[in-house]
C-alpha cells in the first residue's frame, strides 16, 4: 500500500524490486521509473537491506511488512530515503521502524514526515499495540524526528536508545494534528 503526504509518496519495494535494491540502488530506480539517486549505501546500510530481503524471502506473506519502502520526493520523482518496518504483527505486536535520509535532503523535514505517516498506517493495523525504534545515542537528528512524531525514550543504555509510541498515544497526536 502506497502512503501518501503532501510532499511524499512512500512506497513498499514489491520482492522483484526488493531484489533489485540488494543487487543496487540505481536497478531498483530504473525499475521504478525514479530519476537516479546517486545514493550508494554504506557497508552497514547494505547489510541491513541484505538481512531484511533474506526475512522478506522466508516470510513472504508478510511483505507489506517486511519489505524496503522507498520515500519518494513527490516533486522530483527522486527517491530522497529509504525506511522498513523490522518485523510483522505476528512476530510481536510492537513493529520496529528503521530509516534511513539521503544526505542532501536532511534537516528539511522529510523524515519526519514519513515516520508520522508510516506509523499512523502501522498502528490502524490489527495486531499492532505500538511502533519501537532504536537509535544510536549521538544520533540527534534522528532522537529528534522520533520526538517530532510522538515517540518517548523507554530504555537506554552505553550504545544506544529505544523509543515507542503507543497507539493510544498516536490517537490522541492525530486530534491535536498540526500540519508537517
Amino acid at each position: 500500500m502506497i502512503i501518501e503526504t503532501a510532499r511524499l509518496r512512500i512506497v513498499p519495494l514489491t520482492a522483484e524490486q526488493f531484489r533489485l535494491l540488494v543487487l543496487g540502488v540505481d536497478r531498483m530506480e530504473t525499475e521504478m521509473g525514479l530519476i537516479s539517486s546517486g545514493e550508494r549505501p554504506d557497508k552497514h546500510t547494505r547489510q541491513a537491506i541484505e538481512y531484511q530481503y533474506q526475512k522478506t524471502l522466508s516470510d513472504t506473506d508478510n511483505l507489506i511488512w517486511l519489505t524496503n519502502r522507498q520515500i519518494i520526493l513527490k516533486s522530483e520523482n527522486k527517491a530522497i530515503a529509504g525506511a522498513n518496518f523490522k518485523n510483522s504483527p505476528l512476530e510481536n505486536e510492537y513493529i520496529e521502524i528503521g530509516y534511513g535520509t539521503h544526505a542532501g535532503y536532511r534537516n528539511m523535514g522529510y523524515m519526519t514526515e514519513a515516520v508520522q505517516a508510516m506509523c499512523e498506517w502501522a498502528l490502524s493495523q490489527p495486531g499492532v499495540k505500538a511502533v519501537t525504534a532504536e537509535t544510536e545515542r549521538g544520533n540527534f537528528a534522528s532522537h529528534r524526528v522520533l520526538q517530532k512524531c510522538g515517540f518517548t525514550n523507554y530504555k537506554e543504555d552505553e550504545n544506544g536508545l529505544w523509543w515507542k509510541l503507543d497507539r493510544i498515544k498516536n490517537s490522541n497526536n492525530q486530534s491535536k494534528k498540526t500540519r508537517i
